[in-house]
């Protein structure tokens, strides 16, 4: 008969923010045996503050994860290690990761929540406001932006936030940064009161170290008090590459409803994740609830 091994945990969380911290709260919860991984410092980091997120509005990202570590690490089957997983595996029968620093993890089970990485801004100058006047959803941050508020960048998907911050902004301008855009959605988003401005963005305006405004290509400035920018993304570790999960045409992990991945023993949630029947859901509350899920997920195959 084998030995149990009695290092062997039952699941290994990867990734220390929102989705990873419910997720190991719930596995906690019922006296299941985990390890969250983390490095930080977190997708959000950067940001002043959270918000759209009930109990916590206007909370610091740090200050939201120090809350939740010292919760989590309240409970005795629960294991907090700060550093980085350099590599993963899956078998039939378990899982095991290694750390930087030479550490051995092995489980029943593992969760991805690993996150994702925003691609560079369309001006390197606005990386300076970012998570304060410059941010990439309104539901996030976009009250927060200010009454003259520029929305930067023509692809197709930019017009979602540009129609979901009328009524937001005072003013709202949709700068297309040089791409021309179809006459009858211009005219359709003018008639909400938006400007359509195709001219190219050049540059940030500054005044005092604070956003004041964007440099065009004519050599006018636009005025604004915050700006919408970004939203492009990319899987902030190698990991769900590596071990072989199936991913959606976004880049994104692919998983069902409780956030099990492709590979046998392995989950997935946050940022990272969602399902082929749903776009992502980036934020604090739809990660916590995919965390929440994933562990759902975990607790079942270890009971089945």
């Amino acid at each position: 008969m084998a030995t149990p091994n009695p290092d062997l945990l039952d699941s290994i969380v990867i990734g220390g923010g929102p989705a990873g911290l419910q997720a190991a709260l719930t596995l906690a919860r019922v006296h299941r045996s985990v390890a969250l991984v983390d490095e930080g410092p977190g997708r959000n980091a950067t940001a002043s503050h959270m918000q759209n997120v009930v109990t916590r509005d206007g909370t610091p990202p740090a200050e939201f994860r120090a809350i939740a570590r010292d919760e989590v690490a309240a409970y005795a089957t629960v294991r907090l290690v700060d550093g980085r997983v350099v590599t993963a595996a899956a078998q039939p029968d378990g899982v095991t990761v290694e750390l930087a620093d030479g550490q051995r993890l092995e489980a029943r089970s593992l969760v991805l929540a690993t996150g994702v990485a925003d691609l560079p801004l369309p001006l390197p100058e606005l990386q300076r406001h970012w998570g304060g006047q410059v941010a990439h959803c309104p539901f996030c941050h976009g009250h927060e932006l200010g009454a003259r508020v520029i929305v930067l960048g023509g692809e197709p998907m930019r017009e979602h936030p540009v129609r979901m911050m009328v009524g937001v902004a005072q003013h709202l301008t949709w700068l297309t940064d040089g791409v021309p855009q179809e006459r009858d959605v211009a005219a359709a988003l003018e008639r909400l009161g938006v400007v359509v401005d195709e001219r190219r963005a050049t540059g940030v305006v500054e005044r005092d170290g604070a956003l004041v405004g964007i440099a065009l290509e004519d050599g006018t400035q636009l005025a604004c008090d915050g700006v919408l920018a970004g939203g492009a993304w990319v899987q902030a570790s190698p990991l769900p590459a590596s071990l072989g999960c199936a991913m959606l045409p976004d880049g994104a992990i692919e998983i069902d409803e409780v956030g099990a991945t492709s590979v046998a023993r392995v989950f997935a949630a946050g940022d990272a994740a969602h399902r082929a029947t749903a776009g992502p859901g980036h934020s604090v509350i739809a990660s916590a609830a995919a965390g929440q899920m994933a562990a759902l997920g975990v607790v079942r195959q270890l009971i089945g």
